[in-house]
């Protein structure tokens, strides 16, 4: 991680500390935490929360295929870094409380796994409910999400992950980043 995109974090975390989550980038020990929980075989991946690109870069080192592979950042200065970085992917612009129709406009079918760094902690309920109907939607039956938190709490309460029709599992813990995180995994079990 160089210093511009440091500061690039940085700026995007004070236009909207909600929205970044974190004063820091995800660290490379958490990207390969992440990618780690990532089938490349499986189909497209959706990565929601783009920021520097840490987990990108983690995910195309695992084998992800740039061509199977499609980018969403809601921050704008943000999302014109990534778009300069990774000119083989597919990237767009907006919401994750709108996936399903980012995916439906570009042409993307449905994926096998997204990878979110999205702060689920740090948004309203009603914000968090939205966006994790629409991941799951998106998914489909089977589908995987993989999420982390710097909470000891999962990312997605049990009871709503039930309702959701999910279940989810804590597969890791990064202490090396800063802060420390946990990954979760969720799959799909019934469809929304």
């Amino acid at each position: 991680m160089n210093h511009a995109q440091n500061v690039q974090f940085l700026s995007a975390w004070f236009r909207n500390p909600r929205q970044a989550g974190a004063l820091l980038p995800s660290g490379s020990s958490l990207a390969q935490a992440m990618a780690a929980q990532v089938d490349p075989g499986r189909g497209l991946v959706v990565e929601l929360g783009v920021g520097t690109g840490a987990i990108t870069r983690a995910l195309i080192a695992r084998g992800v295929r740039e061509d199977q592979l499609i980018l969403v950042e809601k921050d704008p200065a943000l999302f014109g870094e990534m778009e300069g970085r990774f000119p083989g992917v597919v990237a767009l612009r907006g919401d994750a409380a709108h996936l399903g129709r980012l995916l439906n406009q570009a042409g993307v079918g449905c994926p096998g796994t997204l990878v979110s760094s999205l702060p689920l902690l740090s948004m309203t309920r009603r914000q968090r409910l939205r966006v994790l109907i629409q991941i799951f939607s998106s998914l489909g039956v089977g589908g995987v999400l993989v999420q982390f938190t710097y909470s000891p709490l999962p990312p997605i309460p049990e009871v709503l992950a039930a309702a959701l029709g999910v279940s989810g599992r804590r597969v890791a813990r990064v202490f090396s980043n800063l802060p420390p995180a946990a990954v979760w995994v969720y799959q799909v079990h019934s469809p929304r």
